[in-house]
């Protein structure tokens, strides 16, 4: 069972928080609170009041964007031991993204209020934020770099890359659907079905309605055009 005692040595082992002493993680951890999330819910939305500062300690969250029709676009899949919605901690901004729970979820969550009362009794905070800030642009400026040189097809593997890490497991289709690969590849579902087809019919991997199997990672990976280190799509810092 997770609660504020023993999140302190768990928060320790988050980067931003790394090197701090045992009393400055406790007086971090009690001014926040703990957070339970069912399957399917949201946890907060884009463009609302700043929902804070989340870490994830149990399940899987997609930050996601929504475009003009509607559509869906995965921005990044979030798993444990990391933060998100650093930015209105920042500024006290509005939510940059939508934060979706896809499996049961549960986060740390402090307010922008109190976490700008932390960083003058600790700048360290505030430092080692602009770090993992900066680090996580540079993902954001190479996803932008994708969307203008790849074709669907080599975005639709590099994802598939990514989500069956580099053909070592199978891709659960009840997880990861048509819909859901095509908001990762900023893409629509019928181009990713296209693609998935194409991808069969070249033998670098097998496709049922249950699962997708890579069959070569190194050709799909020169479908994808990257090498054996760029595919990762979870955010890790």
């Amino acid at each position: 069972m997770i609660n504020l005692e023993s999140l302190i040595g768990r928060l320790g082992n988050v980067s931003h928080f790394k090197g701090l002493p045992e009393s400055a993680l406790k007086d971090i951890v009690f001014a926040g609170q703990i957070l339970n999330h069912p399957k399917g819910s949201v946890i907060f939305s884009e463009g609302e009041p700043s929902s804070g500062m989340h870490v994830l300690f149990r399940g899987q969250v997609h930050l996601c964007k929504l475009g003009l029709q509607g559509q869906e676009t995965i921005i990044a899949r979030i798993k444990p031991v990391i933060m998100f919605n650093e930015v209105p901690t920042i500024d006290g901004g509005p939510n940059p993204v939508t934060a979706i729970a896809v499996q049961d979820c549960t986060t740390w969550n402090i307010c922008y209020e109190r976490y700008q009362m932390l960083m003058q009794h600790y700048p360290e905070l505030g430092t080692g934020l602009l770090q993992i800030l900066a680090a996580r642009n540079r993902l954001l400026f190479a996803r932008y770099e994708d969307l203008l040189s790849l074709p669907v097809l080599a975005r639709v593997a590099k994802n598939i890359l990514g989500l069956s890490l580099m053909g070592k497991e199978p891709i659960d289709r009840s997880v990861y659907t048509n819909q859901k690969i095509a908001a990762l590849a900023a893409t629509v579902p019928e181009a990713v079905s296209r693609s998935i087809k194409t991808l069969r019919e070249m033998g670098v991997l097998d496709s049922t309605r249950n699962k997708i199997t890579i069959r070569s990672a190194e050709e799909l990976a020169d479908i994808a055009q990257v090498g054996p280190m760029e595919f990762e799509t979870d955010i890790q810092l």
